[in-house]
C-alpha cells in the first residue's frame, strides 16, 4: 500500500485550530463587549471552541490551501 501524501500532520491541524480559535475568540470578545455583558461570557468561550473545531474539521476535509494554511505554518514554527 502507498502512503497517502495528502494527509495533514497533526501539528498542522493543531496550528489550524489555534488560528481558528483565535479568530472566533476575538470576534466573540467584540460581540460580548458590544452586548454590554448581557450574555454570559462562558457562552462565548464555548461557542469559540465549538466554532474552531468545526472550522478546522471543514478545512481539513476540503484539502484546499488558503491564507489560513500560511498562518498555521507560522504557528507551527512557533510550536
Amino acid at each position: 500500500m502507498k502512503p497517502n501524501k495528502n494527509k495533514m500532520k497533526m501539528k498542522h491541524k493543531v496550528a489550524l485550530f489555534i488560528v481558528y480559535f483565535t479568530l472566533f475568540a476575538v470576534l466573540s470578545t467584540m460581540v460580548d463587549y458590544y452586548a454590554y455583558d448581557l450574555i454570559n461570557p462562558w457562552l462565548f468561550a464555548i461557542l469559540s471552541v465549538v466554532g474552531a473545531v468545526w472550522a478546522t474539521v471543514v478545512h481539513v476535509k476540503s484539502k484546499d490551501k488558503s491564507k489560513v494554511d500560511e498562518l498555521a505554518h507560522d504557528v507551527e514554527e512557533i510550536i
